[in-house]
């Protein structure tokens, strides 16, 4: 028990003598320090004899000094962790109090450290002061990147770690593996997840129909701003950065695209607002791609990818775009010629009011869009005017040309004045229809009626018939001339005088004038 007793006193005096190592300052008496080490180095020869001795376990287990180097180790590491400042997690600060931290880090605490290795070095006592410094030091890294930390923060630890690694202040202090795995490995990969985070979370909200206006520059903006802020650092990372970027357009990129087709179970005038935006937003993703082309060193692979999914998100938008206008026509049409009030202004002043929204006017996509809108509009027009009034009195009928030419009128305004006179198609029916009925001429109707025919090979006596009941100023003997016409230049058409006009209701022909 004396002997007991003896080693605990010997251990107390030792561990006072570290912690006036660690903890008093640069006055550091070396030659107690010196007899610590001797002390350790004792124990671990004695230690050694005692096995090679031959002694029994049970006695060697229950030996004192044999918990020396255990135990210094464990005051090495609570004594260094008092010397770092407390810190919770980066995420809890602002950035400058962060930054303030990290420079009394080096601007104190390792030069602290790094002055006690020099003692503990003259003490031979290196190989645990540095084991307990490379734990410790990496228990705090480990905490300042804990947490959900912006990209501005973890490139402040990652720049300054880097800057460290590359003056060797803190490679003193620090196993070079493991320093090398927090900065190289463990940070990096941190910087690089919270990169493709927010340049998701940044796409997610520019193209938020909410958040209107923004350009292409907005979309280059977020994919090179984080590159261009790490390509001062090394070559390496920027490229890392920038490869993570365009990961992330294209996952986004595939997930819009699949957000937009599951809206193709849709066939309303409702989503119409937000197939435009959709519209639009590939007209700005596709600018963005031309100009980032030569910023980045995008492979031929990701190009086509890119491509690929812009272009397949615009036609599946423009389709259910122009589902929704032939769908919201047809309703609107559906009594147009039988009453005196028509929902058909209504529905195009609101049609000028969406595309007065569509910003990317000067692109092929917008182009096309009107032109197919218009289109659409013209046929199901055609069709109502070739179905439902088939079903009107013939008086009634002869009433309906001064409507044809007010509503051709408000058409061709809304789409001519607005979206540029290219946007009405030449072969326009509606205003070949006017013609036909304005004609007082017999030769020049039946010229215009092989005009039609050439244009409409589908064209029916019975469309016909109801296209001479508006015009409704033809004898007997002129009807039978015009029809005459259709039978003389169509190859193969029906000559049944008795077939109904309804079984062509939809029939799409009309489309062709």
């Amino acid at each position: 028990m004396k002997i007991d007793s003896l080693y605990k006193k010997i251990a107390e005096k030792m561990w006072s003598v570290v912690q006036e190592a660690i903890s008093g300052g640069d006055n550091i008496l070396l030659e107690p320090l010196k007899s610590v080490g001797a002390s350790l180095k004792w124990e671990k020869e004695k230690e050694k004899e005692w096995f090679d001795s031959g002694k029994d376990m049970e006695s060697v287990s229950t030996w004192s000094p044999k918990y020396w180097n255990r135990d210094l180790e464990k005051l090495l590491m609570e004594c260094i962790a008092t010397q770092i400042p407390s810190f919770v997690s980066a995420s809890n600060i602002d950035e400058p109090a962060f930054k303030d931290h990290l420079s009394q880090l080096e601007s104190n605490i390792f030069p602290n450290l790094r002055c006690k290795r020099d003692f503990f070095k003259e003490a031979e006592l290196l190989t645990t002061y540095t084991k307990c410094c490379n734990a410790c030091l990496l228990s705090h890294f480990s905490t300042l990147t804990d947490g959900n930390l912006s990209f501005s923060k973890c490139l402040l630890i990652y720049e300054w770690g880097f800057n460290m690694y590359r003056s060797g202040s803190v490679m003193l202090l620090l196993a070079d593996a493991c320093y090398l795995k927090w900065i190289f490995s463990d940070m990096e990969k941190k910087l690089l997840t919270v990169t493709q985070k927010e340049v998701r979370e940044a796409l997610r909200e520019v193209v938020n129909a909410g958040r209107k206006p923004y350009t292409d520059t907005t979309i280059i903006q977020v994919l090179t701003g984080r590159s261009e802020a790490v390509q001062h650092i090394s070559d390496t990372i920027r490229d890392k950065v920038e490869a993570g970027c365009l990961e992330e357009l294209l996952q986004f990129l595939c997930s819009y695209k699949n957000e937009t087709r599951s809206l193709l179970q849709v066939d309303t005038f409702s989503v119409m607002c937000s197939n435009l935006q959709i519209l639009e937003n590939c007209c700005i993703f596709r600018a963005a791609w031309y100009k980032l082309t030569y910023i980045y060193s995008a492979s031929a692979e990701t190009d086509t990818k890119v491509k690929e999914f812009i272009d397949g998100t615009e036609e599946q938008s423009r389709k259910l775009f122009l589902q929704a206008i032939a769908s919201e026509a047809k309703v609107v049409l559906k009594n147009h010629f039988r009453k005196d009030y028509s929902d058909l202004n209504t529905f195009l002043n609101f049609l000028q009011l969406s595309f007065s929204r569509f910003e990317m006017k000067n692109t092929q996509t917008y182009e096309t869009l009107i032109q197919a809108a218009y289109q659409s509009i013209v046929t199901e027009y055609m069709q109502a005017l070739l179905t439902i009034s088939g079903k009107s009195s013939s008086a009634k009928r002869r009433n309906i040309a001064n409507k044809i030419k007010a509503d051709h009128r408000a058409m061709r305004t809304l789409f001519e004045e607005n979206f540029g006179p290219r946007t009405v198609s030449l072969d326009d029916p509606i205003e070949r229809t006017i013609d036909f009925i304005g004609l007082t001429d017999i030769e020049a109707m039946k010229l215009q009626i092989v005009l039609l025919l050439h244009k409409c090979p589908d064209l029916r006596k019975e469309h016909l018939n109801i296209i001479l009941d508006i015009k409704g100023t033809l004898s007997w003997t002129e009807r039978n001339t015009l029809l005459a016409v259709v039978y003389e230049n169509c190859v193969g058409i029906e000559k049944e005088t008795d077939i109904k006009t309804e079984k062509y209701g939809n029939c799409v022909c009309c489309c062709c004038f």
